[in-house]
Order: structure tokens, then sequence, then C-alpha cells
């Protein structure tokens, strides 16, 4: 595994957004029923606690994963997202801000209220057909107020200590992270230490979402192959609580896409909500 500088300057060269999300969260993607769907499901299972509430979320997410918080917006009054890269933080600008040639994904908007509107599981009517059927919210609004809740979209750097060095910010109410550690780290001694990093930014009290592919090694966007850490279960709770948090909610979806490992190589996804003591 090479170094965070080292998938930090592959990342800035090769990864592109777009080509990112089409592949991995996109309409026709392979993974929108083995991954996508669940992951909505888990969110929406821990927003009907009720325990998920607050100010602030910041997201920390290799790429421009903003559909994933369509589920939670609803719990916090202003979001802030932070990108490995310059590309991935512009994308979500023109997103927020409805600019000239933004990403679709009103396709992850509908997604988001259909599933919204079952929260114990996924209703049979995604299963057989697509998803323009009409919902119970309004997609358009689940997606509007969203753009509104994100304020600002920041680069982090998770191979310095205070990752979005030199930007300044209050203890956050949440913190959300999504494909982030595990790809820039080279080793497990350097995951649990940059989420130590990252909890700083959260107040006592506070919640961590995090969704992570388990054992993966590599991952592919556009042909081009970047390597990845391979972190099990026990890897991540140990971190966790390394880190300072109490784990209340934790799950593992095994894969069920057998086809695609060409694409990518994990072998499950990891769902976790723990508070931060």
């Amino acid at each position: 595994m090479k170094t965070c500088s080292e998938v930090q300057a592959l990342l800035d060269e090769h990864l592109d957004p777009k080509a990112l999300l089409d592949t991995y969260t996109g309409e026709n993607s392979g993974f929108l029923v083995d991954s996508v769907q669940w992951i909505f499901t888990r969110l929406n299972k821990t927003v009907s606690s009720g325990s998920l509430k607050g100010e602030t979320l910041i997201q920390f997410s290799i790429g421009p994963y903003f559909p994933y918080l369509l589920p939670v917006s609803e719990c916090f009054t202003e979001i802030i997202i932070a990108g490995a890269t310059d590309k991935g933080v512009a994308e979500v600008e023109k997103w927020r801000t409805n600019a000239p040639g933004a990403i679709d994904f009103s396709h992850a908007a509908k997604l988001a209220c259909e599933l919204q509107g079952n929260r114990e599981g996924l209703p049979t009517s995604l299963q057989t057909s697509s998803l323009t059927q009409v919902s119970r919210e309004p997609w358009t609004e689940k997606q509007n107020m969203l753009q509104r809740k994100i304020i600002k979209a920041l680069k982090y750097d998770l191979c310095n200590s205070n990752p979005l060095s030199p930007t300044l910010l209050p203890p956050a109410d949440c913190l959300f992270l999504k494909h982030c550690l595990e790809c820039h780290m080279p080793d497990k001694e350097g995951f649990c230490g940059a989420l130590k990093n990252v909890t700083k930014l959260i107040k006592k009290g506070g919640h961590l979402i995090m969704i992570a592919c388990l054992e993966q090694t590599y991952y592919m966007v556009d042909n081009f192959k970047f390597p990845n850490l391979p972190i099990d279960e026990a890897t991540v709770r140990t971190a966790l609580l390394d880190a300072g948090w109490a784990i209340e909610e934790l799950e593992v979806l095994r894969r069920n896409v057998n086809y695609l490992y060409d694409v990518a190589d994990y072998t499950g996804i990891i769902y976790v909500k723990a508070l931060k003591k």
C-alpha cells in the first residue's frame, strides 16, 4: 500500500468525481441494489430512532457522495462536506448551487423518498421496477432541502493531524464518514490515527455515522485502479473504541453482487452509528 501522500497524489491526478459516482451510485450502476438501497434503509432506521439530531453535520468522503445525506438531512440545520480532491469539492458546489453541468442525482432523491415511505425495509416495488415512481414525499423537496442545508464544501487532508487545515470550525454534532479513511491510509495504524484526528472535529455527545467497504484492496474508476486498505469488522470496532466512540448500531451487509469484482473487490459493507464519549 502506498503512503498517504502518494495516495493523495493519485486521487488528485486520476480521480474523476463524476465517474466515481456514476460507477458506484449511478442509476444504472450494478451496485445500486447491492449497496445503495441497503445504506439508505439503514440510515432511515437510524433517523427513525430519533437520536440523530443537532446543528451541524460534517461529511468526509473520497468523492461527492452527498446523495447519502438525503435520509439524514432533516436531522441537522447545516451540512459541511469535506472531499478528497479539488475536483470533487467543485462538483459539490456546482450541485448545491444548481450550476450548469452539475451532477444529476434525481434518481437518488427518488429512491430516498421511496425508501423513507417504508423505513422498515426495501419496498417490493423497487425490486422489480424503475425509480421513476411517484413517492410519498416529493423527491424535489428532499433534494432541495439538502441543497439548502449544504453551506460549504472543503478539501480535507488526512495526511495532516488537522484534516481541515487551515479552516477552523466549531465542534460539530455529527461526523459522517463514507468511503474515506480506508482509501487513504497505508496501514491499520494510520487508519486508527486518521479516525482520531477527524473525531476531534465533533463535540462530546455527538454522533458518528461510518459506512465503509470491508476487506477491499482496490476499486476502479475510469479504468484506473486505486489502492484501498483492507479492513475488517474487528479493525473498525477497535479503532472506534480507541478514538473514544461508543458503538450504538453496527450491521454488516455481505456482498451479493458477484459479477463486479473486477471493479471493486470488497466482501461486505459495514454500517456503524456511534456516540462520542
